[in-house]
């Protein structure tokens, strides 16, 4: 995982660091499982965006953006991973800032989408009668969009771009913390305050059912209606934990190779690199599994193709077996 500065020395991600035992163009034996991932990243995101867009009973809201968070997960494995690897092989100085660049832009979208689902989730949860004249197609797709306002200028604002030839060490140490604090750290505390607020209040309502006495009627559909949205929130809450599982060690890493560079294993550093790319593998594994309706549907289409394929197996056993009668008659 070896870039290239401009004045010919190698940096991983960030800063000076030479691969052990890798010389000349090839593919390096360190990157076969990012392509391992990638297949895996393309398969299951591109299998998510045809669920969501194929289906026009899957096209809700928060379905929507879901599929938006799938494309982007998509982008990972599609752009990202192939550069990491061409990066990796020939040390090009300009693909590997782009690399850079794109798969940092990659870590605050997937941040920015969990953001936006968890304040849909709460909107649903605080405001369930208004929750459909609050949150429509066109706002969800606007809100969708504004996400990529702030890294329009990314290129120029990340400290590793050509476009700041004269950025001092100091500098782009600041760039770097300024970067991570605000699109890491703030949007990371706002889900944790809304994740935590409607997990209370779903506890105060379970207790609030149990200690009235209401009709038996009436509390199954209450039960099942908060065993829903709580699903939803622990969904939410789960992509958070995940993404900061396996972004905030790439983070951290940044941070230190800025005053420790070269002093930190390059196993240590490629694991790291690696976990990064498990985010867009993991995020539509957990929202396809925890969404009834996704997962429905899933299970409905898997079960379809199983018993296509053991209807044409039984018909070709049968097939076979009539041939053989035939043969052992004309004999």
């Amino acid at each position: 995982m070896s870039y290239q500065t401009g004045n010919g020395g190698n940096m991983t991600g960030s800063d000076n660091y030479t691969r052990p035992g890798k010389s000349g163009f090839g593919i390096p034996p360190d990157t076969i499982p990012a392509m391992v991932i990638m297949v895996f990243i393309l398969v299951i995101n591109f299998g998510v965006i045809l669920l969501i867009s194929c289906y026009s009973s899957l096209r809700t809201t928060s379905n929507i953006i879901l599929g938006s968070l799938a494309v982007s997960d998509f982008l990972v494995g599609f752009v990202g991973i192939p550069l990491l690897v061409t990066c990796s092989s020939i040390y090009t100085t300009s693909i590997c800032v782009s690399t850079n660049i794109f798969l940092t832009f990659m870590a605050l979208s997937t941040v920015l989408h969990i953001t936006v689902m968890t304040c849909d989730r709460y909107i649903y949860i605080m405001r369930a009668l208004r929750y459909h004249d609050i949150v429509r197609r066109s706002k969800v797709l606007k809100v969708l969009g504004l996400t990529c306002a702030p890294f329009m200028d990314l290129e120029y604002q990340h400290p590793y771009s050509k476009r700041r030839p004269g950025s001092c060490k100091e500098e782009r140490h600041n760039i770097l913390y300024v970067q991570y604090h605000s699109v890491f750290l703030h949007p990371l505390i706002v889900m944790i305050v809304l994740d935590a607020h409607m997990l209370l209040l779903l506890r105060k309502q379970c207790k609030r059912i149990a200690r009235e006495n209401l009709p038996v009627e009436f509390v199954k559909r209450e039960k099942k209606l908060q065993k829903r949205q709580r699903r939803a929130v622990l969904t939410c809450v789960l992509l958070l934990i995940l993404y900061v599982i396996f972004w905030l060690p790439y983070f951290i890493l940044e941070l230190l190779q800025q005053n420790h560079y070269g002093q930190i294993p390059y196993q240590v550093i490629t694991f790291i690199y690696y976990l990064r790319l498990c985010t867009s593998l993991f995020n539509p594994l957990t929202y396809t599994l925890r969404k009834y309706d996704l997962k429905t549907r899933a299970k409905c289409i898997f079960k379809k193709m199983f018993f296509c394929w053991r209807k044409n197996e039984t018909k070709l056993e049968s097939t076979r077996k009539t041939n053989a009668s035939d043969t052992d008659a004309a004999l």
